[in-house]
């Protein structure tokens, strides 16, 4: 997901001059795909996605630790999910920027889910390396 907090911990390093580096602890290894997520009437595109969720790009977000269901759009496939915001970070409209939130599945079909986990060759996805705090 997104640098932000979503589904798992991220333990700060160190602090040197206001610039913090972060340990990224994801398990799941992600993917940035671009899909159609709607959410009752929001709707939206995927910024990246794993097996334990996706970060997606809105113009309103809802508020950490909403309980949400909605569906993605994927290959033409369309998947139901129930999920959890894990954080949120809101856009500003009056300059068309969308918002950004992590969604963390509490059910999702298993196919979803294993089309998330791997990638392209069909090979687990490792989780990334750690990297510094704002980075997208």
């Amino acid at each position: 997901m997104c640098p932000e907090k979503a589904g798992r911990q991220w333990n700060t390093l160190l602090s040197v001059g206001g610039s913090e580096a972060v340990q990224n602890t994801r398990v799941l290894g992600r993917q940035r795909r671009r899909f159609k997520v709607q959410m009752g009437a929001a709707s939206g595109f995927t910024v990246d996605v794993s097996a334990g969720g996706f970060c997606a790009e809105l113009m309103r977000v809802f508020p950490m630790g909403t309980m949400v269901k909605g569906s993605l759009l994927v290959e033409s496939h369309e998947f139901e999910f129930s999920g959890r915001v894990a954080w949120a970070k809101q856009g500003d409209f009056r300059l068309n920027m969308r918002g950004r939130m992590g969604v963390t599945f509490t059910d999702a079909p298993e196919e979803l889910r294993r089309l998330f986990g791997v990638g392209p060759g069909g090979t687990p996805l490792p989780a990334p390396g750690p990297f510094p705090h704002g980075r997208s």
